[in-house]
């Protein structure tokens, strides 16, 4: 069995003023306000702290964002990465449902954060947005690695995974939406659809594969 990747046990501490600004502006931002409409003294007040302070560790709102976009990003992807190769060690077939489990586990645990990056996602802020879309892009990378590296999908090309991933890991962020409002039943269910929606994907990708004129069918590896 292949080893783990020493990036999952990375850890990221932020310091104690920055990571309260950052709480506090998603907890503002959490019932449907952007960033941009935030104030100084209103997010240093929900921080607990002197205004001054936010000019300690942040130049901008944007940048104060794009942290805040970031710090949860840190903490998915090395949670991701580690049910992946733990799933896989287990059992190849349950990677998919634990992968999801655990993604729609940590939405919930940072229910904030992803109210505020879902909406983020088509905000008006352009800067935002690529902050969203470029940790996206971030996790599906990884994910992208570690389904090459466990040798989940060996006739696939990089080029064809990485395509795949990539509407995996959209499709999981804009279900989290759904996901954080829904009753336990539903939450089950979404883990249920999303399971099904990437071995589908895969499936028919290594379908698509072996179609290509020249190349010969090989069996999917489970």
């Amino acid at each position: 069995m292949k080893s783990a990747p020493e990036a999952m046990s990375a850890n990221h501490e932020l310091p104690a003023g920055k990571r309260k600004l950052i709480d506090a502006a998603l907890r503002l931002t959490a019932g449907g306000r952007s960033f941009a409409s935030l104030g100084l003294r209103e997010l240093a007040r929900e921080a607990g702290l002197n205004p001054n302070t936010f000019y300690r560790h942040f130049d901008t709102l944007d940048e104060l964002a794009r942290e805040a976009v970031e710090s949860v990003s840190r903490r998915l992807r090395p949670m991701l990465r580690r049910e992946r190769w733990l799933a896989a060690h287990d059992d190849a077939h349950s990677v998919p449902r634990r992968a999801c489990a655990a993604f729609f586990a940590f939405a919930l645990e940072n229910r904030e954060a992803f109210v505020s990056a879902l909406a983020e996602y088509h905000g008006t802020s352009p800067v935002l947005r690529e902050a969203v879309r470029a940790n996206l892009s971030d996790v599906s990378a990884e994910m992208a690695d570690d389904v090459v590296q466990l040798e989940w999908m060996p006739t696939l090309a990089r080029e064809t995974v990485d395509e795949v991933c990539t509407q995996i890991v959209l499709q999981l962020f804009h279900l989290s939406a759904e996901y954080l409002d829904a009753n336990a039943a539903r939450q089950q269910a979404l883990i249920a659809y999303a399971e099904r929606f990437i071995v589908r994907l895969f499936a028919g990708s290594v379908l698509l594969a072996q179609q290509e004129p020249g190349r010969a069918a090989a069996p999917m590896r489970g």
